[in-house]
Order: C-alpha cells, then sequence, then structure tokens
C-alpha cells in the first residue's frame, strides 16, 4: 500500500495540464483549460482542468479526479500501476513497501526497459533506411499506391527493412546493443551454421507495433517486390512476417491502432476492428482513428477485455469474404463473452477497408457504419443467404444460430429473434423454429463434453452500470455546497447542518470533508475525490468544486440557517415515523417495556423538548438516513 504521504507528494509533482495536454487540445478558459472531453464523444467543449487546484472534471459526463484519476480511466490502469507510471515521469521513487518484490520488480521492469529501447532503436533504423538505402523509396511507392499520405505513414513511423542479411545486425552492434537483447525480441535470428546472427525482416516494409502504453514491442514487416538485381528464380517468401512473441509482445494481447485511437474511442464510444495492417492505416486516415486490428489471430478473450476498457460498443469491419464472414463468427463469442456488444458492416464480395474507402469514400462507408445491424441480427442474415440448397441444410443452418440467440441477455430481443430466424428462412411455425434452435444448442453443448446447464452456453450475464442515484435532496445539496464553496466546516452551522444530512452519499462527502480539515487543515479537492470515486453523488461533487456558487461567507452563513430547520422538520418528521413503526413492532413483539419507552420518546419528541436527538448518529441506526423528496425535489 502506498502512503498518503508519497500520494500527495506525487500528486503535487506532476502537472495535471500537461499530462491532460498530451490526450486532449486544451485551451485557455480564465483560471482554468477546457477541451473535449476525453472519457465521451462530445462537440461542445465541457472537460475542464484546474491546475491550481489539482483536479479536472466534465460537465458532460461527470467525469472528475487528480491526476491518477485521469491516467487509470484513460489507460485503464490500476491505482499502483498508476502511481508507477507517475513516478518515473516525475522523476521520484516511490517508498518501498516489500523489498524482495520491488527488487524483483526493478528487475524485471530494467530488463523490459532494455528491450524496448532495442526495438525502440530499430524502429528508428527503419525509418531512416527510407531515406538512405537505395531501395528505400520502395516501401514508400506501396504506401503511396494505396492512397496513403506520407504524413500518415510518419505518424505510424512506417519503414524499411534493407535488402540483405545483416544491415540491422550492423547497426545494433555499433550502437552498443546486446544480441541476445535483439534475438529476444525477435529482430535477429541465430546462423545455423556460425556464429552470429541475421535479420528477421529483409527487404519488407515494415509496421511497427506498439502496446496499449504506447511503447513498440513487436514489428509486421510487408513483402516487397524483388530488388532490381534479385535472381528471377528466387522464391519469394511470405507476404507478412511478423514478430514471434517474446518478452515484450504476446500477439494475443495487442490490438494494433489502440493506442493511436485510444482517445478517438473513448470519445466517440465505440470501435471499429479491422483485419490487416494498411486497413487500420486506411482508417485513420480516412476518418475513423477509433479503429483498431488483432495481430494476425482471430480476436481474443484478452484483447476482447482491453477494449472494453475503452468502449462497450464495437463495428466489425472485416473483407467481404468467406474469411471475413468466419471472423465476425469467432468474435461474436469472444465479444458476447467480454460483455461488448457489436454491429457488422458488410462489405461488397471482395473488397476490404482500405480498397473501399479508395474507391467510395469516407461518406459511403460512414453510411455503412450508421446502419450497421446488430451482431445477431447479421448471423441471423448470413446464416439464411449462404449455402441453403434444400430443408437438410436450413435445419442445419437454423441449428447453428442456437448457440448464437444463447447467449443474447434479454427474453424480448430473444423473443423477437427468434422470430427473424423464422422470417428469414420461410418458415411459419416459429415453435418448430425455436425447437431446431434449442437442438442446435444441445449438439454444441455435446461436441463439447458438457453436460446440463453450462453458463458460457446460457444468456450472457453482461457487465452492468452500477445504477446511479439521480435524486439528492435540494436543501441537502444546497448547504453542501455553500460549505465546500466557502471551506466553513468549522462553523457551528457546518456541524450542525452536518448532524441532519440523511442521504448517505451526502453523509460520505461530508465526513470525508470533515476529517480531512481536521487530519489536514483544509481541503484539498483531489484528495477528497480519490476518497470518494464510488461515491454516487461524485459527479455533483466535481462539478461543485469546479464551479463554486457562492463567495460571499456572510451570505453563505445565511443559506445555511435557513437549511437547519428545514431539515430538521423533516428529520423531526422521519424520527416520529420511524417512533411509531417501533412501537407497533415492540407491541406485536410482547415487549411492552420497549414499547413504553418509545412512546415517552414520541411525547418529547411531539413537545419539540428534544433535539439533541436530532443526530445521524442517534442509537446507531442508519434507518434514520431516510429519503424524503416531496418537500423540496430534487
Amino acid at each position: 500500500m502506498i502512503p498518503d504521504e508519497a500520494i500527495a507528494d506525487l500528486r503535487a509533482r506532476v502537472d495535471l495540464k500537461a499530462l491532460v495536454g498530451e490526450y486532449v487540445r486544451l485551451v485557455k478558459s480564465g483560471a482554468s483549460w477546457k477541451g473535449l472531453c476525453p472519457f465521451h464523444n462530445e462537440k461542445s467543449a465541457s472537460f475542464y482542468v484546474h491546475p491550481d487546484r489539482g483536479f479536472f472534471h466534465c460537465f458532460g459526463c461527470g467525469a472528475s479526479g487528480d491526476v491518477f484519476a485521469f491516467l487509470m480511466r484513460l489507460e485503464g490502469l490500476t491505482f499502483p500501476d498508476a502511481a508507477r507510471r507517475l513516478a518515473e515521469r516525475a522523476g521520484v521513487e516511490l517508498p518501498v513497501q516489500d523489498p524482495a518484490r520491488e527488487h524483483e520488480h526493478r528487475k524485471v521492469r530494467a530488463r523490459e526497459e532494455r528491450l524496448v529501447a532495442v526495438v525502440e532503436a530499430a524502429a528508428g533504423f527503419f525509418m531512416k533506411q527510407l531515406d538512405e538505402h537505395p531501395l528505400g523509396g520502395m516501401a514508400r511507392e506501396v504506401w503511396r499506391a494505396r492512397g496513403i499520405t506520407d504524413e500518415t505513414a510518419e505518424s505510424f513511423r512506417l519503414g524499411y527493412a534493407p535488402h540483405g542479411w545483416d544491415g540491422l545486425v550492423g547497426f545494433l552492434r555499433q550502437r552498443g546493443y546486446q544480441a541476445s537483447d535483439a534475438e529476444a525480441v525477435g529482430l535477429v535470428v541465430p546462423r545455423k551454421q556460425n556464429d552470429g546472427f541475421y535479420d528477421r525482416f529483409r527487404h519488407r516494409l515494415m509496421f511497427p507495433i506498439s502496446d496499449h502504453q504506447g511503447r513498440i514491442v513487436a514489428f509486421s514487416g510487408r513483402l516487397l517486390d524483388p530488388p532490381p538485381d534479385a535472381p528471377s528464380e528466387r522464391e519469394p517468401g511470405a507476404k507478412y512476417v511478423n514478430s514471434p512473441e517474446g518478452p515484450l509482445y504476446k500477439k494475443g494481447q495487442i490490438l494494433y491502432g489502440l493506442h493511436e485511437g485510444r482517445v478517438e474511442i473513448r470519445r466517440r464510444g465505440w470501435a471499429v476492428i479491422c483485419e490487416g495492417n494498411f486497413d487500420l492505416v486506411a482508417l485513420h486516415q480516412g476518418g475513423f482513428p477509433n479503429s483498431v486490428a488483432p495481430m494476425g489471430t482471430a480476436l481474443t478473450d484478452d484483447q476482447a477485455k482491453l477494449l472494453r476498457r475503452y468502449a462497450e460498443r464495437v463495428i466489425l469491419l472485416f473483407d467481404g469474404d468467406a474469411a471475413g464472414r468466419k471472423a465476425v463468427r469467432t468474435s461474436f463469442d469472444v465479444l458476447a463473452k467480454a460483455g461488448v456488444d457489436a454491429s457488422v458492416v458488410t462489405l461488397p464480395p471482395g473488397a476490404d477497408p482500405d480498397s473501399f474507402l479508395r474507391e467510395n469514400g469516407r461518406e459511403e462507408l460512414q453510411k455503412r457504419v450508421e446502419a450497421a445491424p446488430g451482431i445477431v441480427e447479421h448471423l441471423i442474415d448470413d446464416a439464411a443467404s449462404h449455402g441453403i440448397r434444400d430443408a437438410s441444410d436450413k435445419a442445419r443452418a437454423i441449428a447453428s444460430l442456437g448457440p448464437v440467440l444463447a447467449k443474447v441477455a434479454s427474453p424480448i430481443e430473444v423473443r423477437l429473434h427468434v422470430e427473424r430466424v423464422a422470417r428469414r428462412f420461410g418458415i411459419s411455425d416459429v415453435e418448430a423454429v425455436r425447437q431446431q434452435l434449442r437442438q442446435g444448442l444441445r449438439q454444441r453443448r455435446e461436441e463439447r463434453g458438457e453436460r446440463g446447464a453450462d453458463r458460457s452456453e446460457e444468456p450472457a450475464n453482461r457487465p452492468t452500470r452500477p445504477r446511479m442515484r439521480t435524486e439528492f435532496s435540494k436543501v441537502e445539496l444546497g448547504g453542501l455546497g455553500v460549505i465546500l464553496d466557502l471551506d466553513l466546516w468549522r462553523s457551528p452551522e457546518a456541524k450542525r447542518f452536518g448532524e441532519l444530512l440523511t442521504s448517505p452519499e451526502l453523509c460520505a462527502i461530508f465526513d470525508t470533508a470533515s476529517r480531512l480539515v481536521e487530519e489536514r487543515g483544509g481541503v484539498e479537492a483531489p484528495a477528497l475525490l480519490q476518497e470518494l470515486q464510488e461515491n454516487e453523488a461524485v459527479t455533483w461533487l466535481g462539478g461543485r468544486l469546479a464551479k463554486p456558487e457562492h463567495a460571499d461567507e456572510v451570505e453563505g452563513l445565511e443559506v445555511l440557517r435557513t437549511c437547519i430547520p428545514l431539515l430538521e422538520k423533516r428529520w423531526g418528521a422521519a424520527r416520529k415515523r420511524q417512533i411509531q413503526d417501533g412501537i407497533l413492532a415492540a407491541v406485536r413483539a410482547g415487549d411492552q417495556a420497549r414499547a413504553n419507552e418509545l412512546r415517552m420518546e414520541l411525547q418529547a419528541l411531539l413537545r419539540g423538548a428534544s433535539q439533541k436527538t436530532g443526530s445521524r448518529g442517534d442509537d446507531g441506526d442508519e434507518s434514520s438516513r431516510f429519503e424524503d423528496h416531496d418537500d423540496d425535489g430534487a
């Protein structure tokens, strides 16, 4: 656990405005900075950064927090990982809690940094070869022929792996990099007959592959036409050669383009999944910078989970051929398991995203994206459109949809999908269709050797957002807002107001802020937001901290003095109902002594003789934190 002092020190050292500015274009707005929110799609800037107070707030989606919260939300990091990242940024070391564990961490981290440095050096070498090598222009001609601009190629750091056997080997040796490190990351291969190494990538257009943190961890090399002096009888190599898996690179955990597109994915709320390297680069250039691509593999569980950190909805944009249709089907299982909603864009036969954009333009692709059917609808239509020759084929195709519909959570959606299956296959007996779907589900389970119910085949339990409380008493919000605006925590009015708060969420804000005042002498917005990040009122809190409504202490105290009698009245009415319920329960239980005790308390309350009981700590009874919006709304 990282000490509070270290967290506060990091918060003070890291420039929030500079950090956010690496992801969001900020413009000056009074004492603050504003820009388009990186966490949701918006056209008018509602995202504000307050460098002096050390926190950000979006008035559009309600996101608030400090440097830790920003990095965790945007990069999908845990708090310890975010703290390490910020510590490295600030050039400080976090206190060591477990020396042995810390030593191992530093050892692993040092090796990772050494390997990343080798890969980065190789990326720079490949880029320089575009101009320095006589054949480097051949790589540039390939991307230009596909309509990729030099600016886009530079942003993706495309390069050229030189013709020959040891161009990169010699470069790395001259720069002092270890051959064993270059081998570990798949840049060089040991010679079989003699000592030494040779280049894995030779005469290829190079695509550097970054992880979600932006570190280059691998390469994908596309074969180029043979050099002019190459022997004509030589057999060409594979069209693409990719880095092997190693310490930095696990292809099933990497999505090409995610780092480049992560901000746009968060802003738009959805991502495009395509397949090829050129498809990905063309989509980013063509107005779809929220695109990603798996690296030479079908979409994996890890990739789907990674993507879900940034978006809850995806558009599948695969080639319009049999392989593309198969990719949609396999992607459905993975996305459903991860709780990611999906739609499917169908391209004409023989087309891929790259060629479609060049021939039809962004507007036409955008129309298809907007009209894209859900993946279940697509799979139903696809099953009814391919390979249906007779009744047997039709029955088999319907059965194949059983496992698909079993993953749909909503029973209403399932019913509509069953009816769609019946219509698309031209069958009027919906019950017969339903039975065939069940048979297909049973067959799938038998093929997998499963017995009984399999949760993976039941309707998907998609992750649901917590139910957000949307109503709070205006009186409670108004009084708490005044205390926040004017820092009135030590005033008698504030203390009495705190005793009368009934909302658990607002009580938590008051209690946390009061504790910070006692411990640190005041309330710092970043620290308060960090401790209350799970509080359902945090959106209101962030907005109030960002835009205080009161600047005059006399006026603020008057507002508090007006709120307190209203809350006392509400508390008294609620306590009366609570006591009456208690009396009834005691009588039913035969506890006459308890019933008499409560009757005396009720009489005292009715006479107005006891204000002391107007505390939310009374009897430790949490039920006194009632919710009543009838008198003042929300």
